[in-house]
């Protein structure tokens, strides 16, 4: 790679030289010179620094047409030249997130270095035009991607070159997009998205039936007419509020399939061709995906996973925190800009490697350290443990496995609580407290105290011998660290759906009574187990409210003491690797345009636990919002999530949420609504979806979608 560097620099200085020969470019062929030959390697190692912030850039905003006439809203960060004839890379992100609402001051970090950014809204949302995709990440988005790939390289200004970046929304599509490989992108930033939609998305966890606040909040973003005018007109109507919510199509695909898999890349592994540099945090919860896609792809590959939630690495919690932003430079500055920062000499992953900590929901700084290694870890290997009776878990090798399986297995019952769960999150992306709450729901099983440190660094793997006495059931693993004054940490977990032991794709039924040897992945950690520790294996059948309970009451069984039962522990060697040269971050630019009043962000926000021991019903309330003002807009936005289960009749289960927004522009004050309530029996379940708007008070349309849908194996 570095001979292709070095070639492409070289040429780039002949080129230059050429044009000097062309009385045109006579004029400013010592520049042109001067700036092509300043890309070539500058020492033997081929290192020069990444480019510095000594750019002025403007704000602009436009239009991009598409080639069916719909134009899409673009926000422009331009630098200015500081030589005749300078180009620059382009930088995309897209979104469906109303960019013109929200108080921000945009990624001027890349534009202050030599970087035209384009924030772009994706086709019927925000001040985009055209009608609304009929799903995330639909292929009308991914299309009009390609196309705006294609103008921004041809654009005034522009080098030729694009590079696709974004976090969630933004790191979904961008490698979705990379996987269609429009001619024009040179690379690619992913931070907190996934390979793999079905079971790492918010829509089926796990493979689960999954709903949170991202749902009410969509449906109601879905609906907000378009900026910076609002106009409530018959077009307004056909192409946002009266589309159909994407919600009701989620519900309908309960299973893995084309509908998921379709724009998967882990299912598509030789689509993506160019460099990807991938960003992940340890608590949210598509971390999975960057060990997967540092082990597939064959194109380049950088990533670091860090120790936060959903958040950018900058401002992240819980830290420790870094500028992500001087990485990423160094990462378009080699791809886009052909200047050898020396990244891609570095090993393919910076990893946070957490030293052990008591339970805290409030965390804000994870004890831990960074180190820069290759993937898989070399020397990594399997430690296992075995849940035996006694609620102990075993640690065995040699003739004391040998032995054990020699010995007759015994078994332990649960009975099904749908309510237990609460402990452990709304999903795999948040700090937890104690988890002995959920583990008295649990078969718990601890190991002898840890007397020497060992750190673990991958995905643990769990097998499970189990039974049930009903048609469906759900396990979950968690595998936890009891601190030295009892109270219980959460290390990782996951859940499998009973119905997808054999295949993710043909779901089958439990023969209640039948012996089933299961086998799964927990998500993705780093921990280190302390001296005076103990290591707990918690295994339930309930997740609630982060997963839709199944609907019988039933009791399982797991069998104990036996080889297919046990955890897998993913150890590392205890040796000195170097640390990543990360920066301690940079303060963000202050919005120009507008400020934050208030803001209290899923999953932050506030809580309501309640349990009727009387009735055998338990439930959860969550409460957010946000106001904010930006361009002559004052804004206010809440969310409401509640989650209902019953002990003894887990099929009447529950799910309220409200997304709302208040709009007030200059005498109008507009108000949009969206509720989802989702009520289920054993066979189906109810949705109701209502959407309204109100201005000035007055209501001026409402509209309803009402279905009953089969529970497929949930």
């Amino acid at each position: 790679m570095k001979l292709a560097r070095t070639t492409t620099a070289i040429s780039r200085c002949g080129r230059a030289l050429r044009g000097a020969a062309d009385a045109r470019a006579l004029g400013i062929a010592r520049v042109a010179i001067a700036l092509a030959c300043a890309a070539a390697p500058s020492s033997a190692s081929g290192r020069v620094e990444a480019s510095p912030p000594v750019y002025e850039f403007s704000v602009a905003r436009d239009w991009l047409p598409m080639p069916d006439g719909v134009r899409l809203s673009v926000t422009f960060l331009k630098p200015r030249p500081r030589s005749p004839g300078e180009t620059f890379p382009v930088l995309l992100d897209l979104y469906p997130y109303r960019k013109d609402e929200y108080p921000d001051a945009g990624p001027t970090y890349f534009a202050r270095r030599g970087y035209i950014t384009a924030t772009v809204d994706v086709r019927g949302t925000g001040s985009s035009e055209g009608v609304l995709p009929p799903r995330e990440y639909s292929e009308q988005e991914l299309d009009d991607a390609v196309e705006v790939i294609r103008l921004l390289s041809e654009m005034q200004g522009a080098n030729g070159r694009v590079g696709m970046w974004g976090k969630s929304w933004g790191g979904f599509n961008s490698i979705q997009v990379a996987m269609r490989r429009p001619p024009a992108l040179a690379a690619i930033l992913a931070t907190e998205a996934t390979d793999d939609l079905f079971p790492d998305d918010v829509h089926h966890m796990d493979g689960a039936f999954h709903l949170d606040q991202f749902i009410p909040f969509m449906d109601n973003e879905n609906t907000i007419a378009q900026t910076p005018d609002y106009r409530l007109d018959d077009a307004y109507f056909r192409n946002r509020f009266d589309q159909p919510p994407w919600f009701l199509s989620y519900a309908k695909h309960q299973r893995d399939g084309e509908f998921w898999r379709k724009n998967s890349l882990r299912w598509h592994t030789d689509r993506i061709q160019i460099p990807v540099y991938l960003i992940g945090g340890l608590l949210d919860g598509y971390r999975d995906s960057v060990p997967r896609m540092l082990a597939y792809l064959k194109a380049p590959v950088r990533a670091a996973i860090g120790p936060y939630k959903h958040d950018w690495p900058d401002d992240g919690v819980p830290g420790p925190n870094y500028e992500w932003r001087h990485e990423a430079v160094r990462w378009w500055d080699h791809w886009l800009k052909d200047r050898d920062t020396g990244m891609m000499e570095e090993p393919r992953l910076a990893l946070f490697i957490r030293e052990g900590h008591g339970p805290d929901r409030n965390l804000q700084t994870t004890p831990g350290h960074w180190i820069h290694a290759e993937w898989p870890i070399p020397g990594a290997s399997f430690r296992s443990f075995y849940p035996v009776e006694g609620r102990r878990l075993e640690a065995r090798a040699g003739a004391a496995a040998r032995e054990a399986k020699a010995a007759a297995p015994s078994i332990a019952l649960l009975r099904y609580v749908p309510s237990y769960g609460i402990a452990t999150g709304l999903w795999w992306g948040e700090p937890t407290g104690d988890m002995r709450p959920d583990d008295a729901g649990s078969l718990v099983f601890d190991s002898d105290i840890v007397t020497q440190p060992f750190e673990i660094a991958g995905f643990p793997r769990v097998y499970l011998r189990v039974s049930a006495d009903a048609p469906l059931a759900h396990w979950v693993a968690r595998l936890e660290d009891v601190q030295p004054d009892g109270t219980v940490s959460l290390v990782t977990g996951k859940l499998l759906n009973g119905s997808q032991r054999r295949s993710r794709l043909e779901p089958e039924a439990l023969a209640p009574g039948a012996v089933y040897d299961l086998e799964f992945d927990l998500h993705f950690t780093t921990w280190t187990f302390q001296p005076g520790h103990r290591v707990r294996l918690a295994i339930s059948n309930a997740l609630f409210p982060m997963i839709w309970p199944t609907p019988h009451p039933m009791t399982t069984a797991l069998h104990l003491g036996v080889e297919q039962s046990r955890i897998d522990l993913p150890v590392i060697p205890a040796v000195e690797r170097p640390a990543p040269p990360f920066r301690p971050p940079e303060p963000r630019d202050a919005p120009t345009e507008g400020r934050y009043f208030e803001s209290v962000p899923w999953p932050q926000g506030h809580y309501v636990w309640t349990r009727d021991l009387v009735n055998g019903t338990a439930s959860l309330e969550w409460k957010g919002h946000a106001d904010f003002e930006n361009r002559g807009r004052r804004i206010q936005t809440w969310e409401r999530n509640a989650y209902e289960t019953h002990d003894l009749r887990p099929a009447a289960s529950r799910f309220s949420g409200e997304g709302g927004r208040r709009i007030v522009i200059d005498d109008r004050t507009l108000e949009f609504v969206s509720t989802i309530d989702v009520r289920s029996d054993e066979k189906d379940f109810h949705v109701t979806i209502r959407r309204t708007i109100r201005e000035n008070g007055e209501l001026i349309r409402e509209r309803t979608w009402a279905e009953s849908i089969p529970r497929d194996f949930n």
